[in-house]
């Protein structure tokens, strides 16, 4: 027994597995075909629904480059590709999404159009598209694990009916049959479909027999082979990508400098322009008054129109200062208490006499008190007297201008909106309304006098406040601004 007991020991593992099966089957044929069939079913099984997971990521990550270029053909290539080379109809839907959720393409065996639902009979395998940890979508396959059972369940039958037979002819010749042609054939397949599933698409799995499990291990090849071709692919297209991110990085970095270049100029160019500027109208103040000598009214009127060029030509320098200053984040804002109802009411009281003088309307409606703010007075009144002089400016004679404030309670906010029945400005035009040097290409607004940095100031000064300025506009109808502030902490009542 000793001995016995001892060379059991000293055997290899397939002596001992043949060894403990032809005991076995020798004993009990007709329970281990079962145990043995039972064993193979749920193995293939398991490895059929591998295969289904393995060809969805597979067609992910072909399907990758195809969505990074909108090639929705090739997509949809791709996915009646999966259809035609599954000749057992395993797979009977494949759809490709995009980050939404919505269908871009798919490919059913089923009658219409409609996604099947996922059953004890039908399976959903979901892969991911991404790259870079970025999502494109996902690819749905949905799989029948009916036929999927019926194919494993055929191979089983006929394996166990072979297993029976050998086992009447010889339980020690059954038991290596089966080890050497069903257990390590499906444990080669297993180890191999690992190794593919880890990344090592070169491997080749031999290909013995002509059976499922030779037709399986044929599809894992082409799936290895296809596997590789679309990363190669994709690398292809990774490189080229990062290339042109590269492009992009460096460009923008240029543009960046440029444009701190360019506010830089700004700056200085604005700043030399102020002295020779206040010299000009002075003398020209001088010479309007007959300091220097006698002048005409021809004279006069002439001295008057330089002295409003450089009255504009300083307006302009003054804005091209303050947005250089804003665009670096240098704007000094003294804040303060304050009641921004005064603020408003002076700026009215500047354009009365313009308003009226022209024949506008004026609609005010401007609360005495409002909840207490902090700010700074002069940039503020800098704010409303440009939305208050474009409204002006714009408007056509006999229309109409508007001023209303109040607080919104639930916000918590002090809000005040300008509009005026003007010329209104596009909806394209709108979307770059607040960028710097931007003019409204109108017939109408072009004809007034401008850089395009006033309300790009004002958004400024307002953010720079902790505050938010919209405009709404319907061409010939009109435009509304609204500007809202904070008010203070535990402030509610009125100064």
């Amino acid at each position: 027994m000793r001995r016995l007991s001892s060379r059991i020991a000293n055997a290899s593992l397939g002596k001992k597995v043949a060894g403990l099966l032809a005991l076995t089957i020798a004993l009990a044929g007709i329970i281990l075909s079962g145990v043995g069939t039972q064993r193979l079913y749920g193995l293939l099984i398991e490895q059929k629904l591998d295969s289904s997971e393995q060809i969805t990521s597979a067609l992910a990550s072909s399907a990758l480059p195809d969505i990074l270029t909108h090639d929705f053909i090739s997509l949809q290539d791709s996915t009646d590709q999966v259809l035609a080379r599954d000749r057992r109809e395993e797979v009977v839907y494949v759809a490709v999404y995009d980050t939404n959720g919505a269908p871009l393409v798919h490919s059913s065996r089923l009658d219409g159009a409609q996604v099947p639902e996922e059953t004890r009979e039908i399976r959903k395998i979901s892969a991911p598209l991404t790259i870079n940890n970025r999502s494109f979508g996902r690819i749905d396959m949905y799989i029948s694990l009916n036929r999927i059972e019926g194919t494993v369940l055929s191979t089983v039958i006929s394996l166990g009916l072979i297993l029976a037979l050998v086992v009447v002819a010889s339980s020690v010749g059954m038991a290596l049959v089966a080890y050497r042609v069903v257990v390590v054939p499906v444990q080669k397949l297993a180890v191999s479909a690992r190794q593919i599933s880890e990344g090592n698409l070169d491997l080749k799995i031999p290909v013995k027999s002509y059976d499922e499990l030779g037709g399986l291990s044929d599809d894992f090849n082409r799936m290895a082979e296809s596997l590789k071709e679309r990363q190669e692919e994709l690398q292809i297209a990774y490189e080229k990508l990062e290339r042109n991110y590269q492009a992009i990085r460096e460009a923008y970095k240029q543009l960046r400098d440029l444009d701190r270049m360019k506010s830089k100029f700004i700056a200085v160019v604005s700043h030399e322009l102020r002295t020779p500027l206040s010299l000009i109208k002075g003398y020209v103040e001088t010479m309007a008054a007959g300091n220097l000598g006698k002048v005409t009214a021809l004279q006069q009127k002439k001295l008057g129109v330089i002295v409003d060029s450089v009255d504009r030509l300083s307006d302009i320098v003054d804005k091209s200062l303050d947005f250089s200053v804003i665009e670096q984040g240098k704007m000094a804002i003294e804040k303060q208490k304050l009641q921004l109802s005064e603020i408003i009411e002076q700026v009215v009281d500047e354009f009365a006499l313009e308003i009226s003088g022209r024949k506008l309307i004026l609609e005010q409606q401007i609360p005495r008190k409002l909840p207490l703010m902090l700010g700074d007075k002069v940039r503020l009144h800098q704010v409303f007297h440009n939305l208050v002089a474009n409204a002006v400016d714009f408007t056509s004679e006999k229309g109409t201008v508007g001023i209303h404030a109040g607080f919104d309670s639930e916000k918590k906010l002090n809000v005040v909106v300008v509009t005026d029945t003007g010329p209104g400005i596009s909806s394209e035009d709108l979307e770059h309304l607040f960028s710097p040097f931007y003019q409204v290409e109108s017939p109408i607004i072009r004809k007034h006098p401008g850089v395009g940095l006033g309300l790009a100031i004002a958004k400024g000064i307002v953010e720079q406040h902790g505050g938010n300025i919209d405009v709404v506009s319907e061409v010939g109808k009109g435009s509304t601004f609204t500007i809202s502030f904070p008010v203070l902490d535990g402030v509610r009542d009125q100064i």
